[in-house]
């Protein structure tokens, strides 16, 4: 190969140089966004993780969810970090999440291809779009719970918080107990009676396959209170059950704040046990500070002290964080009620109709709610509705008689109550269901008696239902109940 001519060598040098230069220009210009998308990241502190994208040929209905429920818990855990909490994740759509007031939104995809995922995250800044990381994660299917938690890991890298650190003792769930697990959460998630007992099925099942796992039994506690809330159990037949799985996960895991919240809201709910309570759910919280669910029952705690204006702050602060909640506006409008300012809970009434539609009980709490702060016919007209409406067969029959009652129409609320005195006990709806129908009409006498009844069977609404307004509170038997129960007389206000 001829040598180039001492003419042709020089205009080479020089078109290698002005290549070099070029290419290091590029570099720089790459390195400068590198760094500028990195300092950018830094100053997130507040996130929504939008619903993961579903890219399976093999659609499994939990998968995607898995992940946008497992990262937003991971995250709730890192002290001075807002993520938007998974009730609202699940509910965002499109651009949503840029409504939400957060500084930045996560979107992310999943794609199963044999036993390998392939997992894509972008994350995106609200303010102006700016594009501040994306990130590909390729996983072995079968380890879901490595593949959420080295994303949570990579996100807080990328936000430069440090998640808490993860004693080395604690126990590694097994592989299908895990996919057992997802799937009894996010059936949980779906808040009706169905998915609810379902989950029951799958945490239990994943309590089987691999008994030391903490997590699993936690929330199988949980579940069961759910169910015993909506109705579904009566409580001293499943909250034994609940209690025992509280306290397995407690003893596997002293240190597990999903342990100590399960067992905080067996002594809030069952026990009545009010210190016990609290300082479960104290640990709770210190564990998950940015846990709308653990806000959620903190507050539930002051609100069975009748300290309602910290129940409603601790209501607010988890609203913050998950604002697409119905059952937190709920929560706050039952508050509000109990300090008898309905005027203040209308709105976060008409918050959870509007999130739910189709709850029959949500609406009879707006009615109740409108009836209260004087807009009689507006709530005479919701209760029509409700009658004619296909959901008022979800909906006990006492529940419409009794706002019936409180407007003039008695007939309905008598009846049940006199059919209830000869009804078997797995007929009787919870026992404060008949007290409330019994204050509907102001007959006080059935009402402490059907109160006793709820005592007798540990209602796990009692303790709420002390605070409403339909007890009356200058009967001296109120006090004396109250006294029974060891909780304190509402604060004045």
């Amino acid at each position: 190969m001829p040598l180039p001519s001492t003419k042709t060598a020089p205009a080479l040098r020089l078109t290698v140089r002005i290549a070099a230069a070029l290419v290091g220009a590029v570099l720089l210009v790459s390195a400068g966004t590198w760094w500028r998308a990195r300092a950018a990241s830094a100053e997130i502190r507040s996130l929504a993780v939008l619903p993961f994208a579903d890219l399976t040929d093999r659609h499994e209905e939990w998968l995607a969810p898995s992940f946008t429920g497992e990262i937003v818990d991971a995250l709730n855990r890192v002290p001075g970090l807002q993520v938007i909490g998974r009730t609202s994740a699940f509910r965002i759509k499109g651009n949503a999440g840029r409504a939400l007031g957060v500084a930045a939104v996560l979107e992310g995809s999943v794609r199963q291809t044999g036993d390998r995922l392939h997992i894509a995250l972008a994350m995106t800044r609200t303010s102006d779009g700016y594009r501040l990381w994306t990130a590909n994660f390729d996983r072995p299917a079968r380890d879901l719970r490595k593949a959420h938690e080295d994303i949570a890991n990579a996100i807080a890298g990328r936000l430069q918080v440090r998640m808490p650190v993860v004693p080395a003792h604690r126990h590694l769930p097994a592989d299908d107990a895990y996919a057992a697990y997802l799937q009894g959460r996010y059936l949980f998630d779906q808040a009706n009676p169905e998915a609810l007992n379902r989950a029951e099925e799958r945490l239990a099942q994943a309590t089987g396959i691999d008994p030391n796992f903490v997590r699993a039994w936690a929330w199988l506690s949980i579940v069961r209170e759910y169910r015993v809330a909506a109705g579904m159990a009566r409580p001293n037949h499943l909250m034994p059950g609940s209690r025992d799985a509280a306290e397995r996960a407690v003893a596997l895991d002293p240190e597990s704040g999903e342990a100590h919240l399960s067992l905080g809201i067996v002594k809030l709910q069952y026990d009545w046990d009010w210190a016990g309570a609290k300082q479960e759910l104290d640990r709770a919280l210190r564990a998950f500070p940015g846990s709308p669910f653990a806000l959620e029952w903190h507050a539930r705690w002051f609100q069975t002290q009748g300290r309602m204006n910290e129940a409603i702050a601790e209501t607010g602060r988890a609203l913050a964080i998950d604002p697409l909640s119905a059952a937190l506006s709920g929560d706050a409008a039952a508050q509000y009620v109990s300090l008898n300012q309905p005027g203040r809970a209308i709105p976060f009434a008409q918050k959870a109709v509007d999130l739910n539609p189709d709850d029959a009980g949500a609406r009879a709490a707006l009615a109740n709610d409108l009836w209260l702060d004087g807009q009689g016919e507006k709530a005479r007209q919701m209760v029509e509705d409700l009658r004619r409406s296909s959901a008022a067969a979800k909906l006990p029959a006492p529940v419409l008689a009794s706002l019936a009652a409180r407007m003039g129409e008695p007939t309905d609320a008598r009846q049940l109550l006199d059919e209830a005195e000869d009804l078997p006990d797995d007929l009787l709806l919870p026992a404060v269901t008949y007290a409330g129908l019994a204050g509907a009409i102001e007959d006080w006498d059935r009402l402490f008696s059907w109160t006793e009844e709820a005592y007798g069977e540990r209602d796990v609404e009692l303790p709420y239902w002390l605070g409403g307004p339909l007890v009356p509170k200058s009967d001296p038997r109120f006090d004396a109940f109250l006294a029974q129960m060891n909780l304190p007389a509402p604060e004045a206000h």
